[in-house]
């Protein structure tokens, strides 16, 4: 789960800063696995500390006080770090600041749509980045040709395929690269997939014709999907819209060159010497999916555009290494744990002052 990860990635940075913490663990309603247990170790049955930050999305605010009842939150100093997609923070929503004392995103873009609607601080915190992987996979044990090209592009059931936009890279790709091309590959990763779902047949209608599409539609671990992201050559996201953009982040840690539209909370950690941003178009929501109602507006990732970064890339040794070693570089050095854990030590220090005098 995002949410989940971002309070792995907010463990690794604040054990960093060598800050006492535990974890409770708040499963909700939520239907994931919940398999990534490397954190179990700092799970405490109640809390033990007077600073509370809450990994949970802005609307589940409400369930979390109803688990835990008001003593979790009473005379206590109260986080919450949000996450959002879109430019307007739903008018919903706003009773939720009710339950905290400030609000932590993960990126300017995050906090432009969040701090226009609350009476509360909102302090950027970025994610920390971090890539494990205990087992190295193969291309073979994903099913993979050896030496063709591979773009990698992923998306989450869950995160509706409307925002995630998998049919744009698809569309890219077959724009730069012939059906019969093998020399190259496009590899789809579906999370949390339905076989017989609408989604995903119409992903396999769309690929049909192309021997060089290649479509992962089963749950992997958390191990093998950061194995995946290794043993491709690039990851593609025409995201509509981005409340952090980890996977295109991990990538980037990777090594790998990152395709990505340039709108969004991605813009962070993406810029032109580091990776292809993909120009947009703003455009309605032609309905409601979920949360993102068609009031809103998301981006339209220029097709055209992006293929020409995929030929590029597989044509130009030199600019893909170029774009390789800048964004490691850049991830490596401005999103590490402990860079990342300073910024929380500094902002705790201050609340610390402030609030309780020392």
């Amino acid at each position: 789960m995002g949410v989940g990860e971002s309070c792995r990635a907010a463990a690794r940075s604040v054990q960093a800063a060598n800050i006492p913490f535990g974890i409770l663990n708040f499963r909700g309603t939520s239907s994931a696995r919940m398999e990534d247990l490397s954190w179990v170790h700092k799970e405490i049955k109640k809390p033990q500390y007077s600073i509370n930050i809450f990994h949970i999305n802005a609307e589940e605010m409400k369930d979390v006080f109803t688990y835990f009842g008001p003593a979790l939150f009473k005379d206590n100093y109260n986080i919450g770090f949000w996450h959002w997609e879109l430019s307007d923070f739903p008018e919903e929503w706003v009773d939720n600041f009710d339950f905290l004392d400030e609000v932590w995103v993960p990126s300017n873009f995050v906090r432009d749509s969040i701090s226009m609607k609350s009476p509360i601080p909102v302090v950027k915190i970025p994610h920390s980045i971090e890539v494990n992987i205990d087992v190295r996979r193969t291309r073979e044990y994903f099913q993979l040709p050896k030496h063709s090209f591979l773009f990698l592009s992923m998306y989450d059931i869950k995160s509706f395929q409307e925002r995630k936009n998998p049919k744009a890279a698809i569309e890219a790709f077959k724009s730069a690269f012939g059906p019969d091309d093998t020399s190259v590959g496009l590899v789809i990763k579906v999370n949390n997939p339905s076989g017989d779902s609408d989604e995903i047949k119409e992903i396999r209608e769309i690929t049909y014709s192309y021997k060089n599409i290649y479509i992962i539609d089963k749950t992997i671990t958390r191990n093998d999907v950061n194995a995946l992201i290794n043993v491709t050559d690039c990851f593609v996201s025409l995201h509509r819209s981005e409340g952090f953009g980890l996977v295109l982040a991990e990538a980037m840690y990777l090594g790998k060159p990152v395709i990505g539209t340039n709108w969004s909370s991605n813009t962070d950690f993406m810029n032109a010497n580091n990776s292809c941003l993909v120009d947009y178009g703003l455009i309605h929501l032609s309905s409601d999916y979920g949360p993102y109602k068609s009031y809103q507006v998301w981006a339209d990732p220029d097709i055209r555009h992006a293929s020409e970064y995929m030929a590029k890339l597989v044509n130009d040794r030199e600019y893909y290494n170029q774009l390789s070693s800048r964004g490691e570089q850049f991830i490596k050095q401005y999103h590490s744990p402990e860079r990342i854990g300073k910024l929380i030590r500094k902002r705790l220090d201050y609340i610390n002052k402030f609030k309780y005098g020392g």
